[in-house]
């Protein structure tokens, strides 16, 4: 069955490594670090039976040594419908790149890409590049 594309949004907080430098905080404490919305029309035939894909590529940037976990989050409607927790213990710089397959409710669908710091007594920043994409299909 064909799959139609009832709505695609993306943001690019920036496409280079370095493009930017935010502190990424300590647990609980989150960061948000982009956000992106579709609109799933109730009009639509079979928007009823839609998936949203998510895709995050995030780069980041650590100081310190060790082992630095960083736990990346997606909320929907201010709640989690994901979360994943990466494991770096030789590179200070990494990408990150996510991609989830969410059932939303017909209407506005706003999502939200969060990060935290799960490793106390280190130093990690969000460095770019940071895109979060959003792409709702029906069918």
């Amino acid at each position: 069955m064909a799959k139609t594309v009832l709505d695609y949004n993306a943001a690019v907080i920036t496409p280079i490594t370095n493009g930017i430098s935010l502190p990424v905080p300590i647990s609980p404490a989150g960061l948000g670090i982009a956000t992106a919305s579709v609109f799933i029309d109730p009009t639509i035939p079979g928007a009823v039976n839609n998936r949203v894909e998510l895709k995050a590529s995030i780069g980041l940037r650590f100081v310190g040594a060790g082992n630095i976990r960083t736990l990346v989050r997606i909320w929907r409607a201010g709640k989690e419908i994901y979360y994943g927790l990466q494991t770096n213990l030789f590179d200070d710089n990494i990408i990150i790149n996510v991609e989830m397959v969410d059932v939303a409710p017909l209407g506005v669908q706003n999502y939200q890409l969060i990060i935290e710091n799960q490793t106390p007594a280190t130093t990690a920043f969000v460095s770019g590049p940071l895109v979060f994409s959003a792409t709702a299909y029906s069918g």
